[in-house]
């Protein structure tokens, strides 16, 4: 498997349930109706879509959130994408 980098530079192991995790969380923010099976695809297309960008066993989680965004968006979940957008912008405000 391979490690994420974090914001701030910690090294943490990739784990596929934070994707669904923040997938669960942006369908409630926008409230949107789904069912695991869906949010489990969903993650699975996520981590399909930023395999290219995994180098050296690494990938930064800004990365893996354009991933997020953009298959939100492809499967018609634009008001998810939008939602995971405002949950970014305010993470990013945190850290600064």
């Amino acid at each position: 498997m391979f490690q994420v980098i974090k914001r701030q530079g910690e090294i943490a192991d990739f784990t596929l349930t934070k994707i669904s995790d923040a997938i669960v969380k942006a369908f409630n923010a926008a409230r949107e109706e789904y069912s695991h099976d869906e949010v489990d695809l969903l993650a699975l297309r996520v981590t399909a879509d930023f395999q290219g960008k995994v180098k050296e066993d690494r990938i930064h989680v800004e990365e893996i959130q354009e991933s997020v965004e953009k298959v939100l968006v492809q499967t018609g979940y634009a008001k998810a994408a939008r939602a995971f957008i405002l949950y970014r912008e305010q993470q990013d405000k945190e850290i600064i």
